[in-house]
């Protein structure tokens, strides 16, 4: 008797869990979630993390009264975000309708581009009122969890984010995959009205175990193509250490970025970038890079994402462990050892604030030795040493012209209201006072030309009729 009532008791306890698991949505946020979802008033974008940064500053300026956030986990780093809420006026036909804009950041600039253009369904958030709520409070800063959605529940996007425009994704070293994936047809890129959204700076971070030598455009492509292997190869006064280059993952709108500026690839003639085939650190049977140094060579070691070049860059100086993804998305195991190596990164400049002065490593200039480096948000960020440097104003001027234009593409099968919405987004992402308003941005971003916007934060040069491959002009 005890026993069955025990189990009995159990029972209750676990059917009472079982349906608290989304009790923390409320049946009014419940409701809006459902006629959302009922309705089709879902509009789903993937792609780089650009627009990311500034999802919440974009969100405020569209939605009315309290929104619903959510999200694939209450951790700093997401794949996947979402909101949920009243959206405001002149959005089209869903204004003041309830409505739900999924954002995709998992796989990078890539996925912003070849599954917008060929309608190919890729995993999504599966925000719903059964699937999401099990954590969190609904706010920016506690998202609900939602879960991912199962394969048959996979999404076609509505419209893509990339740090380059669509063309630039071309195989095999800017498409995604072990088998790096075909390049888009010009029926496919015919597909995609692409928008330029914000010029964002790119930068050279370095490990603070490399001197301030002299950097120039040069120097760092013979280092990102393979052409040298060790420091005292770039400066006769560095030892001979192994190079370690924390790069992306093929198809990451940042390595695109990194391959067209240090390699002339896809543009024209174009050096090859070097990959973790050129470094005997990567073992393809085990999943795992073992940096040990020593080589009398190259170490290249490619990363998922642009928080796991920080890790990369971190662990090259301390040593130690951590996990990512390969070019398929499975987990990888990054072993550094002891440390004490020395190493180059490729990184945009929102991750400036993670530039310390004390720190593993910093941004260096170009055409110099120097550094910049933001320890407080508060303040403006600090450069010392000689050289070029990504500032705001460098970037406005075309000084720093190590650059990305994110672009924002809507594909001709999106029409009618979710087209609408897709062009309020884009309004919205890049206005400059938007920029202005977030911390990993204000410092590093600032709005195209010949839009919408003008005065501050406004860039002062354009690419030659808008092609990313032609050089930069001056507009007044």
């Amino acid at each position: 008797m005890q026993v069955k009532k025990i189990v009995s008791l159990c029972a209750v306890a676990f059917t009472a869990m079982a349906g608290q698991a989304h009790a923390a949505m409320s049946a009014a946020e419940q409701a809006i979630v459902d006629d959302a979802v009922t309705n089709g008033r879902v509009l789903f974008i993937s792609g780089a993390s650009a627009t990311q940064k500034g999802f919440t500053g974009i969100i405020n300026s569209m939605f009315t009264g309290t929104t619903i956030r959510f999200a694939n986990t209450t951790a700093s780093s997401k794949n996947y975000e979402a909101v949920a809420g009243k959206l405001g006026a002149g959005a089209g036909a869903w204004s003041n309708q309830n409505v739900i804009i999924i954002d995709r950041v998992l796989g990078g600039s890539v996925h912003g581009v070849n599954p917008v253009a060929r309608a190919a369904a890729i995993e999504s958030l599966d925000v719903t009122s059964a699937t999401c709520g099990s954590d969190g409070d609904g706010t920016s800063a506690l998202p609900y969890v939602c879960s991912v959605t199962p394969e048959a529940g996979f999404m076609v996007p509505d419209a893509g984010v990339s740090d380059v425009a669509p063309a630039l994704f071309q195989s095999p070293y800017n498409t995604e995959g072990e088998v790096a994936a075909e390049s888009l047809t010009e029926t496919e890129l015919a597909e995609l009205v692409a928008n330029p959204i914000y010029a964002l700076a790119f930068g050279v971070p370095v490990t603070s175990n490399v001197p301030m030598i002299n950097l120039n455009k040069t120097v760092v492509s013979a280092i990102m193509t393979g052409n040298v292997g060790t420091w005292n190869q770039v400066d006769a006064s560095l030892p001979a250490d192994d190079i370690v280059v924390c790069r992306r993952v093929p198809g990451s709108g940042t390595q695109a970025v990194d391959n067209m500026y240090f390699g002339n690839y896809p543009c024209g003639d174009s050096n090859v970038p070097a990959d973790r085939y050129a470094t005997g650190a990567w073992d393809e049977d085990a999943r795992a890079y073992t940096v040990t140094g020593g080589t009398g060579g190259l170490v290249v070691v490619e990363n998922s994402t642009s928080g796991d070049v920080v890790n990369c860059l971190d662990k090259a100086v301390t040593g130690g462990t951590f996990s990512g993804k390969d070019r398929d998305g499975h987990t990888v195991t990054y072993d550094f050892g002891a440390g004490g190596h020395k190493a180059i990164g490729v990184l945009s400049m929102d991750s400036l604030s993670k530039s310390k002065a004390a720190g593993n490593w910093q941004f260096r200039s170009l055409d110099g030795a120097g550094k910049i480096t933001w320890d407080d948000t508060s303040i403006a960020p600090v450069t010392s040493g000689t050289g070029k440097f990504p500032t705001l104003a460098n970037l406005i001027d075309g000084t720093w012209d190590l650059q990305g234009w994110i672009s924002f593409q809507i594909p001709t099968r999106t029409v009618g209201a979710k087209k609408a919405l897709a062009e309020k987004f884009l309004l919205q992402a890049q206005d400059p006072a938007i920029l202005a308003s977030i911390k990993d941005l204000k410092n590093v971003a600032a709005a195209i030309p010949g839009g919408a916007y003008s005065g501050a934060q406004v860039l002062r040069v354009q690419y030659l009729n808008n092609n990313q491959c032609a050089p930069l002009n001056r507009n007044f």
